[in-house]
């Protein structure tokens, strides 16, 4: 059975998302959601695969149009309809498009956009070889012909990606503070917890702060996507698991995870073949990526209000 045309990855935020994103490069496909555009990922279309995204896109007198340009014409026109097509599934995908990218991406896709039906598009209609990655699928908030299209034909496979909610504290402090190495990323959210965690004096602080602020980026993130870790249709991927001897893990438990993951896409590549190759230390939002470095910045005041407020959540992802 050949690797399944397109894939999804949720991944939670601070939860190793450039390694999901480092093992599905590897595996042929191109990114397109949240990863940050590079060279070896983004996606490339050739005229029938521009035509079809503009077949998505343009309404009919337009796309009829588009049928009749030469090859350099036709790049010309369609030049911002795969764009618009990415933007519109977000939207569909519920996923947080104005408050992090601003209205101006919504307003692009809209201008571009002329095909009234598009709405009644389906997810397999997007252009294969291409892995969507996103930090949360809000049930609630998703399109439900997408949820429909998913649970009768199981495509694209879902892969859900997490990580020990106190390490994906620590991690997101570091990140918002800006010790990686390209910063803190393009999100406009992300400026104001940065300014606030300046702020702040302590670790002691900057937790209690995280753990309190009901806004605070992926406190709430478990919780939602607990449908995700529980839907038996789901491959559950955690980061202890994937990173590997490098990042405090196992290889054994490496090897093993990967395994069950190409099963899932349906890829038969032997996970032996790539385990070496998904642990990026030069990612742009790496820090230091270690499994269990709470233990070094949660105080004792820290852990007993994590336990109070998300206690259960380690029981629910195993790790108490």
């Amino acid at each position: 059975m050949p690797q399944a045309p397109r894939t999804m990855v949720i991944s939670l935020q601070k939860a190793g998302t450039h390694l999901m994103q480092g093992l599905m490069v590897n595996l042929g496909y191109k990114m397109t959601g949240v990863p940050r555009p590079a060279p070896n990922n983004v996606p490339e279309f050739d005229d029938a695969q521009l035509l079809h995204i503009a077949s998505l896109t343009r309404s009919r007198e337009e796309f009829d149009a588009l049928k009749q340009l030469d090859s350099e014409l036709l790049r010309q026109a369609t030049r911002d309809d795969w764009a618009a097509l990415g933007w519109h599934w977000q939207q569909r995908l519920g996923q947080r498009v104005v408050n992090r990218y601003g209205q101006t991406r919504v307003t692009f896709a809209e201008e571009v956009i002329s095909n009234p039906h598009i709405a009644y598009s389906k997810f397999a209609d997007t252009p294969p070889g291409l892995c969507w990655i996103f930090h949360e699928l809000d049930i609630d908030k998703v399109d439900g012909s997408f949820l429909s299209e998913w649970v009768s034909t199981g495509n694209p496979p879902l892969v859900f990606n997490y990580r020990d909610p106190r390490d994906t504290i620590v991690s997101m402090i570091n990140f918002l503070e800006g010790r990686t190495p390209a910063g803190y990323g393009n999100f406009y959210e992300f400026d104001v917890f940065h300014k606030i965690l300046k702020s702040l004096g302590s670790w002691e602080e900057k937790i209690d702060y995280a753990l309190r602020d009901p806004s605070f980026l992926g406190r709430d993130q478990f919780e939602r996507s607990l449908w995700l870790l529980r839907h038996p249709d789901v491959c559950n991927v955690r980061y202890e698991d994937l990173v590997g001897p490098k990042g405090g893990g196992s290889r054994e438990q490496q090897v093993e995870t990967l395994g069950r993951l190409l099963t899932h896409i349906r890829s038969d590549e032997d996970p032996e073949h790539l385990v070496d190759k998904i642990y990026n230390q030069d990612s742009w939002s790496f820090f230091k990526g270690r499994s269990g470095a709470w233990r070094e910045y949660f105080t004792q005041r820290n852990s007993a209000r994590f336990d109070e407020q998300f206690g259960d959540l380690l029981e629910q992802y195993g790790y108490e």
